[in-house]
């Protein structure tokens, strides 16, 4: 009994894990999806492992160390040299010194990511397709006039060792975000001004010669030179007292009573 009982079981069991009758196909749909997502899966890691790897290949790198002079003419202004807006968290920024410093800290810094668009973020201006902002508020929009000209937005750019006699390339509207940095000593100049305004390179161009990556107001030595140090106290404090002390003697004058005697004669 216990082995007829326990073959019945069996055949239960095994009929209970027959979904199909005799004949009919197995549904292989679901299989296929699974499939096809798992090779689609690793397609896309695929690509993004090798966008990753053209990125971090294409200079500048993490390795990299750029500057490029920058300067910024208004209207044949020359304006002062832009500072950081806020921390550096990408790599590039500037020290206020004239030059953009190109030494990306992550990928989304490098390769084609490396554009003026992250530099102008870094010191908080701002270019659109017809206009700038610049980081103290003022706006320039193509059609206002220079002396009497109608002006325009353009950001002129010159490779590395360029000279006086070396013809710039202009680049005007919002494809001033997506030029890149893609050599080390190159120069920009951000304009407004008329179309036929004739830009000089950036004053800063000397600086690149030896740049230096250091804030204003700092040493060489990365000390702020506005810093001053203060001696800490002695372990053993005397406190003197900041009064005088003054010591009061009462003097006291005391005069001698005078005794007057009046004698009557004898009568």
């Amino acid at each position: 009994m216990g082995k007829a009982s326990s073959s019945k079981k069996i055949r239960r069991v095994q009929q209970a894990g027959v979904s199909r009758s005799p004949g009919q196909r197995r549904n292989l749909a679901y299989p296929a999806l699974v499939a096809a997502i798992v090779v689609v899966g690793i397609v896309l890691v695929a690509l993004a492992r090798d966008s990753r790897q053209a990125t971090a290949t294409v200079s500048p790198t993490t390795r990299d160390h750029w500057h490029a002079a920058y300067a910024t003419n208004l209207c044949g202004v020359a304006q002062g040299n832009p500072a950081d807006a806020g921390p550096d968290r990408l790599g590039i920024h500037t020290h206020q010194d004239g030059l953009i410093h190109i030494h990306p800290f992550t990928a989304s810094a490098t390769g084609s990511n490396a554009t003026f668009a992250k530099f102008a973020e870094a010191i908080g201006l701002t270019v659109t397709d017809d206009s700038i902002k610049m980081p103290d508020g003022t706006t320039k929009t193509n059609g206002q006039k220079c002396d009497g000209k109608k002006a325009e937005v353009a950001l002129y750019v010159w490779p590395p060792q360029a000279s006086d006699k070396t013809e710039p390339k202009k680049v005007t509207g919002s494809a001033i975000n997506d030029v890149r940095f893609t050599e080390n000593g190159q120069a920009f100049v951000l304009s407004f001004n008329p179309p036929d305004w004739k830009p000089k390179l950036p004053a800063s161009m000397t600086e690149l010669a030896n740049p230096k990556d250091v804030e204003p107001g700092q040493s060489t030595g990365g000390l702020n030179s506005a810093t001053t140090s203060v001696a800490p106290p002695s372990s053993a404090p005397t406190t003197a007292s900041s009064q005088p002390t003054t010591t009061s003697a009462a003097a006291t004058s005391t005069a001698p009573k005078a005794t007057s005697t009046t004698t009557k004669p004898k009568g």
